[in-house]
């Protein structure tokens, strides 16, 4: 046994050298991981959730400025959007598609650096809704966007604005979350899907945007669909915008639960009783927020 032992001296020291040299190497990947991760930190985040962004206000509005005239498109919201809920008759609306077309092409054209804060607000938010109504239409029959190839959905660079061609991600991702100090718009940007938020049956607009994003706030906190407080558990459901966006919410607020109760007094009382309450996300349905699907939305 002893000559054994000696015998195999040699040989455990080699072996107990390959573990450093694999956590040397391991270390190299993590590295230069780490590295990657800091260079491609907007692509990485879209892989595994929306990508971080620090809120910032990049635009003062502008007294007596430059405006963009949404009329076209809010005709074409009130024809073929409900107006509680949101639903969208598509079937109404890809007849009658060659107007939102000619909005389309205007939004195209517009000069987006003469706009005022409020303005330019309104108008990338109109954009991305009317975009994400002609690609369901272009799509049609879908039951859900998710149905729609991947690399034609979200990340398509398509669409036309200020003299370029963007994707729906970057509007929201790049043009509107690091430029705007507004998590509200979260509740505004509509991604044809009934977890979402309701599209207005209304076009933003830069003069009544504040009292129209108040308001669509104040919706989205009073429906089941994306808020719902046990107050004898102790618990708040949440839309699962607040866990995808949490950061940008936290950004303006305590927590998630704090943000929300912006808009409920009774998650206030709660919270200022010292009763923080547990924080859950509800389920997100990804089925088309079509008239024909209301009912499963649990609404008539």
């Amino acid at each position: 046994m002893k000559s054994e032992a000696g015998g195999n001296h040699s040989s455990a020291a080699k072996s107990g050298s390959k573990p450093v040299g694999k956590l040397i190497f391991a270390a190299g990947v993590l590295a230069v991981l780490a590295a990657c991760a800091q260079i491609n930190k907007g692509r990485l985040g879209s892989l595994f959730g929306p990508p971080t962004a620090t809120l910032t206000e990049a635009y003062a509005n502008i007294p007596d400025g430059a405006t963009f005239d949404h009329a076209a498109f809010d005709v074409i919201l009130r024809a073929h959007v409900t107006p509680e809920g949101g639903f969208v008759d598509y079937v109404t609306l890809k007849q009658n598609a060659a107007a939102l077309d000619v909005y389309i092409a205007a939004l195209g054209k517009a000069d987006i650096d003469a706009l005022g804060r409020d303005e330019r607000l309104a108008y990338l938010i109109n954009a991305y809704n009317a975009f994400t109504l002609r690609l369901i239409l272009d799509h049609a029959p879908v039951d859900s966007i998710k149905d729609i190839p991947s690399d034609q959905r979200w990340d398509a660079k398509r669409w036309s604005l200020d003299g370029g061609t963007v994707s729906l991600n970057q509007i929201e991702h790049e043009l509107i979350r690091p430029k705007f100090a507004e998590p509200r718009i979260h509740f505004a940007l509509v991604c044809a899907a009934i977890g979402c938020p309701p599209l207005r049956n209304e076009a933003y607009t830069g003069a009544r945007l504040e009292e129209q994003l108040a308001d669509q706030s104040r919706y989205v906190h009073t429906n089941p669909r994306w808020f719902r407080l046990q107050e004898d558990r102790g618990e708040v459901e949440l839309t699962a915008l607040y866990d995808w966006y949490g950061g940008d919410f936290t950004q303006k607020a305590s927590s998630v639960a704090a943000y929300a109760a912006q808009y409920s007094p009774d998650l206030v009382r709660l919270i200022n009783a010292g009763k923080e309450p547990r924080v859950k996300f509800l389920d997100y349905s990804w089925k088309l927020n079509s008239v024909a699907n209301r009912d499963l939305a649990g609404e008539k």
